[in-house]
Order: structure tokens, then C-alpha cells, then sequence
């Protein structure tokens, strides 16, 4: 009689390849609140802030922002130069992405004009006479609150109050 024999075999396999622990990667925010004031004629710039995400791999951009001015693909930076005419406020919407996630920023930029004082000429004024007053004016800027100085001497009896330019 023939014997026979069971064998059983067991075994397992075991398949491996690239396995990586995913990292928790916070999501992506724009930090930046608010935008300072601009202003006509003059340099500009200002960086805009992120937080989370995957900060070496940001792209910004920016749409509405006034003609001279644009936003550093790679820093997030506005800067530039507004050019005469831009005065009034903008939406600005500022975008950042990493790659796999977006976070969007609306702000308002306010451009000003340039500050100048536009008074031409002032009046004659006369030795021995008295109550001499002339007011100087400005326009531009943010319209309120001008502070005034005055550099060099006056003549003897005038004097200068910078908080109304006369």
C-alpha cells in the first residue's frame, strides 16, 4: 500500500514599493489683512504674507491693481510705480497656491494723488504794515489733516502757525 503525505506550505509576500509617510500639511492662508495706501508718482511696494501649506512652492498673483503697479509671481511682493491719473481705490484679489491647494485675499487699495501745494503766489507785504495774513493751500494726498512746516526766517514781525498755513 502506498502511503501518502500531505505537505502544506504556507507563505506570505510581501510587496514594498515607495512607500512614504504622508505628512499633514496645514491649508494655505493669506495673512495680509489690509494694503497700505499708495500713492501717484511714487515707488511702491509692499509684500503680501501666506501662512500653511507649502511655502517654498508659492505662486502669487493679482487681478485690479492699478496700472504700475504688479505682484511678484515668486515673493508675493507688489511694487511699482502708480502713474499719474490711478488716484481712487481698487479691488484688489491676491491669489497664492502651492501647487495643490489655493487661498484667495480681496483688499482694497487706495491710490492717492500726489501731495502739492498750490497756492502760486502770495500777496505783497509792506514794511510798517499791519494784519498781513495770506493762507497757503495744498490738494492731493489724503485731503485731510495736512501738517505743515515752514524751513528759513521771516521778516520780522510774521510769524507762522503750521496747524491752519498762515
Amino acid at each position: 500500500m502506498r502511503k501518502a503525505a500531505v505537505v502544506l506550505f504556507a507563505f506570505a509576500v510581501v510587496v514594498s514599493s515607495g512607500c512614504e509617510k504622508k505628512e499633514k500639511i496645514p491649508p494655505i492662508t493669506i495673512a495680509t489683512t489690509s494694503l497700505p495706501d499708495a500713492v501717484e508718482g511714487t515707488f511702491y511696494s509692499y509684500t503680501v504674507t501666506a501662512a500653511g501649506g507649502r511655502p517654498a512652492k508659492y505662486q502669487w498673483s493679482a487681478t485690479g491693481l492699478p496700472t504700475g503697479l504688479d505682484i511678484d509671481s515668486a515673493t508675493g511682493e507688489i511694487s511699482g510705480t502708480p502713474v499719474s491719473g490711478t488716484a481712487g481705490s481698487y479691488a484688489v484679489t491676491v491669489t497664492v497656491t502651492d501647487g495643490d491647494r489655493t487661498a484667495q485675499q480681496n483688499f482694497t487699495l487706495t491710490v492717492w494723488q500726489r501731495l502739492r501745494i498750490t497756492t502760486t503766489s502770495l500777496p505783497d507785504g509792506y514794511e510798517g504794515e499791519t494784519g498781513y495774513s495770506a493762507t497757503l493751500s495744498a490738494s492731493g494726498g489724503s485731503g485731510a489733516n495736512y501738517v505743515w512746516s515752514m524751513s528759513g526766517t521771516l521778516p520780522a514781525n510774521l510769524s507762522w502757525d503750521a496747524s491752519t498755513a498762515t
